[in-house]
């Protein structure tokens, strides 16, 4: 299984320092949209930002999902 990291990336980066392991990018990706829309439903004010989730596995690629 790959280990994937859920940073922010916004005024303020918070990063994700343990990661999750999942068994494909698509079930990662799927866990950051997610993370996405609990983000928008908990703090209105991050949505239609510049702040996104990036999904990032253990290879260094990056998925930009939008909050």
């Amino acid at each position: 299984m790959a280990r994937f990291y859920f940073n922010l990336e916004c005024k303020h980066n918070v990063a994700d320092p343990g990661g999750l392991a999942f068994e494909s990018e698509l079930q990662a990706f799927r866990a950051a949209q997610r993370l996405a829309n609990d983000l928008a439903s908990a703090q209105p004010p991050l949505r239609g930002t510049t702040c996104v989730v990036v999904t990032r596995n253990d290879r260094g690629e990056s998925y930009y999902v939008s909050v």
